[in-house]
């Protein structure tokens, strides 16, 4: 059964990365896949997801945290 998180944070995921993401969940799904479906679910199905800003300023945001993580 796919969750609403799942269907939507596949959509997102396509969105952002294309084909490559796909490759990426596809290669995780024999060895972990509940890190694939969590992957999908978490950061495309509910962060990527929420309302309030463009997919272009989520980027960058996402971009500036990463790189003050460092």
């Amino acid at each position: 059964m796919t969750s609403e998180r799942y269907t939507i944070g596949r959509e997102m995921l396509q969105r952002v990365d294309g084909k490559g993401g796909d490759a990426v969940v596809n290669s995780l799904k024999d060895i972990a896949p509940d890190f694939a479906r969590y992957l999908i679910e978490f950061p495309f199905g509910d962060i990527y997801a929420r309302p309030g800003l463009d997919l272009r300023s989520r980027e960058i945001a996402t971009i500036a945290a990463l790189h003050g993580a460092r």
